[in-house]
């Protein structure tokens, strides 16, 4: 489009220093710069636009819906790389009954099943995604 755009800046600086005819100057100008426009607006529809993706309330509150489902089911699974066993931390009650005070979760494991999850309901429910590539 910019090389559109320099033809035409090309053409007016050559009205402009050229010796007068019957049409004015400024008639000529005025006749390159609404071909200009016009060029470069129906070039601008010819393009091939992005597809826009419409999220609506219902789309996304299904989508919400499957990534909690998926997730909770995934730390349902008492899967052992989600709990930082090693963290835990204990006491002993009153009674002799042994507490667990603490116990931490290994972030990157359900950070890193959260990315899958997310990445596969994209792609079932709006398709793949495009990249620059």
């Amino acid at each position: 489009m910019e090389k559109i755009n320099d033809l035409f800046d090309v053409q007016i600086a050559k009205t402009i220093d050229a010796y007068p005819s019957i049409f004015s100057k400024d008639d000529v100008i005025t006749l390159l710069s609404s071909l200009r426009t016009e060029s470069l607006h129906a070039i601008h529809e010819m393009l091939p636009q992005p597809a826009a993706y419409i999220i609506d309330e219902e789309k996304f509150q299904e989508f919400n819906a499957a990534v909690r489902s998926q997730l909770n089911n995934f730390l349902d699974s008492n899967n052992t790389n989600t709990i930082d066993y090693d963290s835990a931390e204990f006491n002993i009650n009153y009674d002799n009954r042994i507490e667990l005070e603490n116990i931490c979760l290994n972030n990157d494991t359900i950070s890193e099943e959260l990315d899958d999850i997310l990445l596969t309901q994209w792609q079932l429910v709006y398709g793949d995604l495009k990249t620059d590539e």
